[in-house]
């Protein structure tokens, strides 16, 4: 065997006694999949990082690009290290170092000064990036007493959750298909090959390879569409349309499961009625879909089911009907007798296994939610979401513009560029009276704060993580904390103690009472997993749900499925419809001035919103943020591939290269969002959200595209 000298395997990062490498497993934590990692460590420091093979999860020893360049996220120039108070005005990112005392003394103070001058409802706390503590956050607010805690998703999952709970029922708020036994699927609005490219990616190509029918709604050709049975791209925005003529065929053809629908559903002769004038040309003339694909499709569906339905998070809800098209693609659902079956969507099976009081495990009622901010202007939302203040329209809260002013605001990863006009969030920060916020990098947010605190990583933390069926494994921080960074539960926990409030039951003093906590009911003991490196199976196995459980079990007001929905009959409030009803964004923006249609925050592999915009590895992939346009439209535009153009909306303007891309429909810009100096989101009108779960139109607003004068080499 050959030998290699000591310098030759330092090189090649190989593990042993000779190098002093180690190997280390932790998390990634980048994004929410939860892919565990191999970390090479040298000296205290991660060398290289490797998806984890050691263990059967479910990245399987992969990790995507993201992933691949953890270490510069740990060791990013930008990372935050100790407190730091402001000394120049708001917006100069002028700070000074100061100790944890003065930090968490003050911040008490003025939260304390806060609700004696102006009640406690004053104090706005928001939660960004990550989601792990928010039960213990929403806790702190209670017993502080404001009803106004907000996230980042208000404008991430939430809007396709409450659309889900108006026809399934809380039971089917996070309804996944069941990909075990579907012999049919249907994707909507989602390109895992880059959002879950190491673990969604496997699922789907494992029902390729078993002859599963695969439908995939997507406006863009992307490595998804690559593997579908059939490919329908409609008008970004107009999916509604798309499945309520889907539905007229299905009905008109006799397609549909009546005997499931009179059993289990409520509203079908209404629904009926409103989706017969959806014929297939008129869809076609609505989105684009040749009217032959919208029946293709319908058939397909129906031939072959019970059907799973699998949508993301957000882009069928990022435009101002949103809701109601997700609404009428989940009528496909009960209309073929889908929901709560084998192959279908939410079928029978193992229940969801978590810990006690985690993320989405059990959503805290707030104290005086009907208090909160967005109450009034949000029905629908205070209802189904009830564990949290809609903020998309954090700037005028924070102006007083409201019902009443926010003057102090208590940030964890906020990052204000998710909001349209995030100037506009900039002016309003200048009025608050105290701004704290806790993050792992000195963003463009925290130059607005008074106080900003360094959050660790989830390298730098022990963490819990349930795996599978329940399988539980206890991961200990890989390398010690950098600077004086803590975790984001310490830091509740210490402002809790600060302002004499107690929060869990039982009531936590610090991160080990938290980590105990977590596994309540697990049968397992935190001495137990912090011996046992490779996990430990929970105790027990995890209750099984029926089909008569589930359907029998449907929390919605009428007890039934509904394809009229109860919780938005009684809103009274303008386009609360309780039918599915189609309303096209392209009449209510002027589109002769701006013709084309501009959609953002299309999936690419190496980006994450704007936290990889700072990663050299990352960001010297292509140049972005670009225009992405079918050469066809640029064609007519007379703009050249590479050229530099100027995307203009009815908010601004900016300047930017644009490429031809075929992957789009003629007529629709793609831009990725978030870059610091060119973010696309400045572009969008603040008053353009869907009006029952005010989510921005962020995927279908109008925009024109001028050329710009070419210097002279």
């Amino acid at each position: 065997m050959e030998k290699y000298t000591t310098e030759e395997l330092l090189q090649a990062r190989i593990p042993g006694e000779e190098t002093g490498i180690t190997v280390k497993r932790t998390i990634c934590g980048f994004c929410g999949e939860n892919c565990l990692v191999d970390a090479y460590m040298k000296d205290g420091k991660i060398i290289k990082v490797e998806g984890c093979d050691s263990l059967p999860v479910a990245n399987s020893g992969k990790l995507c690009v993201k992933g691949a360049a953890l270490k510069q996220t740990i060791y990013h120039p930008e990372r935050l290290l100790y407190p730091m108070k402001r000394v120049g005005a708001r917006g100069e990112g002028r700070f000074e170092r100061i100790t944890w005392e003065e930090a968490m003394s003050t911040i008490a103070q003025k939260m304390q000064e806060t609700k004696e001058s102006h009640g406690a409802k004053a104090t706005l706390v928001y939660a960004g990036h990550p989601k792990w503590f928010r039960h213990q956050l929403t806790e702190l607010c209670n017993a502080y007493g404001t009803p106004n805690f907000g996230t980042e998703s208000s404008s991430c999952a939430y809007a396709r959750m409450l659309a889900n709970e108006t026809v399934f029922g809380t039971t089917g708020r996070g309804a996944m298909p069941d990909m075990a036994n579907t012999n049919t699927l249907l994707i909507w609005g989602v390109n895992q090959m880059y959002s879950r490219s190491v673990t969604g990616s496997k699922s789907h190509l494992k029902l390729e390879e078993k002859g599963v029918n695969i439908i995939v709604v997507d406006s863009r050709h992307t490595p998804t569409t690559d593997h579908a049975t059939l490919h329908l791209q409609p008008i970004p925005g107009t999916d509604g349309a798309l499945a309520l003529g889907m539905a007229q065929v299905i009905i008109s053809e006799n397609r549909h499961d009546m005997a499931y629908i009179e059993k289990n559903c409520t509203g079908f002769e209404a629904y009926k009625d409103y989706v017969s004038g959806f014929t297939p040309e008129k869809v076609e003339a609505i989105t684009g879909v040749p009217a032959d694909l919208v029946i293709r499709a319908a058939r397909l569906l129906t031939e072959n089911g019970p059907f799973g339905l699998q949508m993301s998070a957000s882009p069928m809800v990022h435009h101002i009907n949103g809701v109601q098209n997700v609404r009428a693609i989940n009528a496909l659902v009960l209309l073929t007798g889908s929901f709560g079956v084998k192959g279908g969507t939410a079928g029978p099976g193992p229940g969801r296994g978590g810990f006690k009081n985690g993320f989405l495990m059990n959503p805290l009622h707030r104290v005086d939610a009907d208090q909160d901010l967005s109450h009034a202007e949000f029905p629908a939302w205070a209802q189904l979401n009830f564990y949290e203040t809609q903020v998309t329209r954090i700037a005028d809260y924070m102006e007083g513009k409201g019902d009443y002013p926010i003057h102090t605001l208590i940030a964890f990863g906020m990052n204000h560029h998710m909001w349209a006009q995030p100037e506009h969030v900039e002016e309003a920060f200048k009025g608050l009276d105290f701004f704290v916020n806790i993050d792992m990098y000195k963003t463009d947010t925290c130059d607005y704060a008074d106080i900003i605190l360094p959050a660790a990583t989830a390298l730098e933390r022990e963490q819990l993580l349930m795996m599978g069926k329940g399988q539980i494994l206890d991961l200990q921080p890989i390398i010690e904390p950098m600077g004086e960074v803590r975790n984001d539960m310490e830091i509740i926990l210490e402002l809790a103690q600060r302002l004499d409030l107690e929060i869990g039951d039982p009531v936590l003093k610090n991160y080990d009472d938290y980590l105990r906590m977590s596994l309540m009911g697990t049968g397992l003991t935190l001495e137990e997993l912090r011996a046992a490196p490779d996990g430990l199976p929970k105790p027990g196995k995890l209750a099984m749900r029926t089909t008569e459980q589930i359907l029998s079990n449907v929390r919605t007001p009428s007890g039934k499925l509904e394809f009229v929905s109860s919780v938005l009959e009684g809103c009274d409030m303008p386009h609360h419809d309780s039918l599915p009803v189609y309303r096209d964004f392209r009449e209510t923006l002027p589109m002769d001035e701006y013709p084309l249609i501009l959609c953002t925050g299309c999936r690419k592999p190496q980006l994450f919103h704007k936290r990889t915009y700072r990663m050299p590895w990352l960001n010297n992939l292509e140049e972005s943020p670009v225009i992405e346009l079918h050469p066809e439209t640029a064609k007519k535009l007379g703009i050249a591939d590479g050229e530099m153009v100027r995307v203009v909306t009815p908010i601004g303007a900016l300047e930017m290269r644009l490429l031809h891309d075929t992957s789009g429909l003629p007529g629709v810009v793609h831009v990725y969002h978030g870059a610091r100096d060119k973010d696309i989101n400045s572009l969008l009108d603040e008053k353009y959200y869907d009006p029952i779960s005010g989510f921005p139109g962020y995927k279908s607003y109008c925009c024109r595209l001028e050329k710009l004068e070419q210097k002279e080499a």
